[in-house]
């Protein structure tokens, strides 16, 4: 029994772990290193490039004021070469992943455009077309993680089903990217999977209690900074929601429950904790909304065509796209 907990705790790191970047909480953090690029050619200088004064931060703040977004940073800086090339690194997935999270506020295209004006702004247009080509690679690589099997599964398949994920993964990322770029792009996440494979071996390993909590810090110790406050942050994200509603049945208000996350995340992440908690609670209003009129065609005495007119009419007076995908899931659902 402790073997298996052990196996599902390690699970739960794991999915987590996968899917640490596709959507996150973005806060303000320094420019990567630069990596070593393959297609640069010889005597070329990486270095980051350099910020227009006056021109980036009016413009984007102004486009994400009214959205999850508003009050952050881009994640990093655009790192390029001496012919102005963009050098691919975790921090340019980190800024992709940044503009990408707002998914579902914004229309594909404007998302798009928005991205390609601030690398214009801070990186140059050279940059700027060869982070849209990364980024055209990157929807395609996050089309076909989500549409396969990258999950660890214990039901039968044993430990060794962990590391031929994990390896399917990374032959999907240099299918996709190039294995030089994979490396470089992906360098975080696979960092952080070696320390999911390591922690994995330490929870079902045949220590006791006391020397698993020991070999566990010292594992945590081995990850850079930034990616053990990651871990961190991540392990108390996947905890907030029993803490609060703990916090809840002992009379903790919402401005308690604010408060809570300011201490837990910062200022920044607070408040996008808010926002998301608020467009959560008024997707559910909408949705009650739909489904009431949703069910009214459903039984009115209307061929299936005409129901399927109507319903598609009603989503997209009551949806954006993304959102009537959404509603479109959920009612097959039912």
């Amino acid at each position: 029994m402790t073997r298996t907990l052990a196996l599902l705790a390690t699970v739960f790191v794991l999915v987590a772990g996968v899917f640490w970047g596709l959507k996150r909480i973005p806060v303000p953090q320094h420019a990567q290193p630069a990596q070593h690029h393959p297609d640069t050619q010889a005597g070329h200088t990486h270095r980051p490039a350099t910020e227009s004064p006056g021109i980036t931060k009016p413009a984007l703040s102004d486009a994400l004021a009214n959205t999850s977004l508003s009050g952050t940073l881009v994640p990093g800086k655009l790192m390029t070469d001496s012919q102005g090339h963009l050098i691919a690194d975790s921090s340019s997935k980190a800024i992709m992943d940044y503009f990408l999270s707002l998914s579902g506020e914004m229309p594909d295209a404007t998302i798009r455009k928005l991205m390609e004006q601030w690398a214009r702004q801070n990186a140059g247009a050279i940059a700027a077309a060869d982070l849209l080509d990364l980024l055209d690679r990157y929807h395609h690589y996050r089309t076909a993680f989500a549409s396969g099997d990258y999950a660890a599964h214990y039901s039968g398949n044993g430990d060794d089903d962990i590391r031929r994920k994990l390896q399917m993964r990374q032959q999907l990322r240099q299918d996709t990217f190039g294995a030089d770029t994979a490396n470089t792009l992906f360098a975080d996440e696979d960092r952080y999977d070696r320390f999911s494979l390591e922690r994995h071996d330490i929870m079902t390993s045949d220590r006791s209690d006391e020397e698993k909590a020991a070999a566990l810090q010292a594992l945590r110790h081995t990850l850079p900074e930034p990616l053990a406050k990651q871990y961190q942050q991540q392990y108390d994200l996947q905890h907030l929601p029993a803490r609060e509603q703990s916090m809840k049945q002992q009379g903790a208000n919402a401005a308690d429950l604010y408060a809570f996350r300011q201490q837990q995340f910062g200022e920044a992440a607070a408040m996008r904790l808010q926002k998301l908690e608020e467009q959560r609670l008024a997707w559910q209003n909408r949705y009650q909304n739909y489904t009431q009129h949703r069910d009214l065609i459903n039984h009115a005495a209307l061929s299936s065509n005409d129901k399927k007119e109507q319903l598609d009419a009603l989503r997209a007076r009551l949806f954006n796209a993304s959102e009537q995908q959404r509603a479109a899931a959920l009612d097959r659902l039912q």
